[in-house]
């Protein structure tokens, strides 16, 4: 994969599939991550996967050909992540679903766009997704600009798909048609 961006700061983010060795620096990206947004459906500290377990998912997703595991990075920095997964039943084997994030310091520098599109180049490339499906809370309009800028649409809504802080919030489930 080819993409990279240029930040405010004169860095470079660079997009790059995600290897064994990611594993300890993702645990602590993720944890990290967790604690910077509610829009999340983890908070900081609760991703509790063992190095060696976080090591056999991105062996799954490199050697599955429906599943990608994307980093962005700056400097040797993991700035932010985006994986698609997909099941490998015949009848569901095309359609991924994918999770994101970025890291808070890197907010508005374009490192989501950078990690959709080169999401979307890799499916529009793959012999089996057909569809890339999502979830994102309704109240977090910045996410769903974004995806919408990419092509996905609503196709409905989830109700009650979290909780935090006492109360319930709702998600949209988006889509987009790879063909």
């Amino acid at each position: 994969m080819k993409h990279s961006i240029t930040l405010s700061s004169g860095e470079i983010a660079r997009i790059r599939e995600a290897v064994k060795s990611d594993a300890t620096s993702l645990i602590t990206y993720v944890n990290q991550v967790g604690g910077e947004s509610d829009f999340l459906t983890f908070g900081g500290g609760e991703f509790s996967k063992t190095v060696e377990e976080e090591a056999a998912i991105i062996e799954e997703h490199r050697f599955a050909l429906n599943r990608v595991f994307l980093i962005a990075e700056v400097g040797g920095e993991i700035a932010g992540i985006l994986n698609v997964n997909a099941g490998a039943k015949k009848r569901l084997q095309h359609i991924g679903t994918f999770g994101i994030t970025v890291q808070k310091k890197y907010w508005g520098e374009g490192i989501g766009s950078l990690l959709m599109e080169a999401m979307i180049d890799w499916a529009k490339a793959n012999p089996i997704i057909r569809k890339i499906n999502l979830e994102v809370l309704t109240d977090n309009p910045s996410a769903i600009a974004l995806y919408k800028k990419y092509g996905f649409e609503i196709e409905g809504t989830v109700r009650r798909s979290l909780f935090l802080n006492g109360k319930f919030s709702d998600s949209y489930a988006m889509g987009l048609l790879i063909d």
